[in-house]
């Protein structure tokens, strides 16, 4: 996605809310971005891209080598560690979340909470980027559509491959990332910069 259109379209969020249920303590969605905070924004959007194009190539070597038994262990085994090398190359906290984990380690922030178990069972297309005002920080959410290649370790259990199932269960008994159709929300990349 362009910078430009994801700016744009940052401020909404399901369908053209632009907060979540309110409650005492939830962060508060950015109604206009301030023009000393676009260079920041488009700093953790460039980590957030960074860190999707290194996951993808990853998983896609994987792919061709090893099949969709192999990608999962490259989420299991390197997802954590490359996370990590983009945020420190990027200077950015960055990473994935998503209502239903399969690893814990990406349960998400608190701010973010909210925002996820919002978009849960909806589809992409009904949910927009956001910014959210942390106090000293700013945090960015964008949805991960569920794609088609997707499917083969995210989708429904019954289709999933025999040898994903196996590596699914020895990695991740509690998993709880399958069941998606395309089009949906599988989960988000997020990352917060300081103001």
């Amino acid at each position: 996605m362009k910078m430009e259109a994801w700016m744009t379209g940052a401020l909404l969020f399901l369908g053209g809310c632009t907060k979540p249920p309110t409650a005492s303590g939830t962060p508060k969605v950015v109604d206009s971005l301030p023009p000393e905070l676009v260079g920041k924004a488009q700093a953790a959007e460039g980590a957030m891209q960074a860190l999707q194009v290194r996951l993808f190539q990853r998983l896609t070597q994987e792919l061709e080598r090893g099949g969709p038994a192999g990608a999962v262990t490259v989420c299991r085994d390197e997802a954590q560690a490359l996370t990590a090398e983009v945020a420190k190359e990027q200077g950015i906290e960055v990473g994935r979340t998503s209502y239903r984990l399969r690893n814990p380690k990406n349960a998400p922030r608190p701010w973010a909470e909210p925002f996820v178990t919002a978009a849960a069972t909806r589809k992409s297309s009904e949910v927009k980027p956001l910014y959210v005002d942390l106090g000293d920080r700013l945090g960015l959410l964008r949805p991960i559509p569920m794609g088609g290649v997707c499917m083969t370790c995210h989708g429904a259990p019954d289709s999933l491959p025999p040898e994903v199932v196996r590596v699914l269960k020895e990695g991740y008994p509690e998993d709880r990332a399958v069941g998606f159709a395309p089009g949906d929300v599988r989960g988000f990349f997020w990352a917060e910069v300081r103001k």
